[in-house]
């Protein structure tokens, strides 16, 4: 029988702080200087301001948040809540940013020149990151961001690592999920008001599909949906941007009727989640998968807890080692198994609430 979602989560959650607070065991003597461009890194950066959204994210997932003392508007995600915000991606407070005494910023191609020059004369080291569009790019990013702030060695395996870790994370929950065969759809309003979905090759799509049902709109090559094909093909399961998709739905004489807006099993999870591709994009299929459980087992106690993030950014790295301990203890008592019959009936108790 396959084990039961709550199970590997709470065993993901064990592992993925067990590879943050393990380190990495490589020769950091050859971290710094890094260089990246035309940009040369002296030594490694204590206090950084990231000006955009996913870089944010993935730094988050890498463990090098904790170096953060500002970031952009843009970057809203609720971790990053204690982060001052220091103006926009585009126009950044350059004296809030001297001012926090930053050793780097990084930022993205919307960043003004004036703000630039402004941070050049400070003499405030700025990387600027192409926006990942594929895995591949993803997984450079990943490394890059891990590189400039960690160093060619330590810096880069911790980016590598974090990428790998996220993505076999993804995985596990993926094949924990329901043997009964569920089927979901994801719905946005573009700047014109239709009705779209995550394109097939998306990193988007990519992260939607690890919500272990079938995509209704496996298929589809553009990004406007077609609601026919919704009409014929009803989801189980809808999850959606914004309150405006369901409007939209409703309005339809396609999807009007369609049983999914009126039975509770529809969830809204925000787009930027998932094009984020880090710790938002991880908490968006968990929440996915968790809306999902707690449907199919009937009630709330019976099914997954709340989502907890499960990187080290999650984490107090003052006392990893305790925390680590913690989270061994809990993983090892969570689940408790008894058999009757041939059938096996698996409890999960909900984790004490987080300080």
């Amino acid at each position: 029988m396959k084990r039961t979602l709550s199970i590997v989560l709470a065993l993901c959650m064990l592992l993925s702080c067990a590879v943050f607070f393990t380190g990495c065991s490589s020769d950091s003597s050859k971290d710094f200087p890094v260089t990246y461009g035309d940009v040369t890194i002296e030594k490694e950066p204590e206090a950084i301001v990231v000006l955009n959204d996913s870089y944010a994210d993935i730094i988050s997932v890498i463990g090098y948040d904790v170096k953060m003392v500002g970031r952009s508007e843009e970057c809203d995600q609720e971790f990053l809540h204690v982060v001052p915000t220091m103006g926009s991606a585009a126009a950044p407070d350059t004296a809030a940013i001297i001012a926090a005494e930053t050793d780097l910023v990084i930022a993205d191609s919307t960043l003004g020149a004036d703000a630039k020059s402004a941070l050049d004369a400070a003499g405030i080291k700025v990387v600027t990151m192409e926006p990942a569009t594929n895995e591949e790019t993803l997984k450079t990013l990943y490394a890059d961001l891990g590189t400039v702030l960690g160093g060619n060695v330590t810096g880069k395996e911790k980016g590598e690592q974090g990428y790998d870790d996220l993505f076999k994370m993804l995985d596990n929950l993926n094949t924990a999920s329901s043997d009964i065969v569920q089927s979901a759809v994801y719905l946005y309003l573009d700047e014109n008001g239709q009705l779209c979905t995550f394109v097939k090759g998306s990193l988007e799509y990519k992260f939607f599909n690890y919500n272990g049902c079938s995509n209704v709109l496996l298929k589809q090559e553009t990004a406007v949906v077609n609601t026919e094909e919704l009409r014929i093909d009803t989801p189980n399961y809808l999850f959606y941007d914004s309150p405006e998709v369901l409007d939209a739905l409703r309005a339809d004489e396609n999807t009007a009727g369609m049983s999914v807006l009126s039975d509770g099993k529809a969830l809204q999870i925000e787009k930027k989640n998932f094009s984020r591709y880090g710790t938002s994009a991880e908490e968006a299929v968990f929440e996915m998968m968790s809306f999902i459980e707690k449907d199919l087992k009937g009630t709330e106690d019976e099914a997954t807890p709340d989502y907890t993030p499960t990187t080290a950014a999650a984490a107090d790295t003052s006392s990893a080692a305790d925390t680590s301990s913690s989270a061994a203890s809990s993983a090892a008592s969570a689940p408790a198994a008894s058999s009757s019959g041939d059938e096996e009936v698996i409890t999960f108790e909900d984790p004490a609430p987080t300080e």
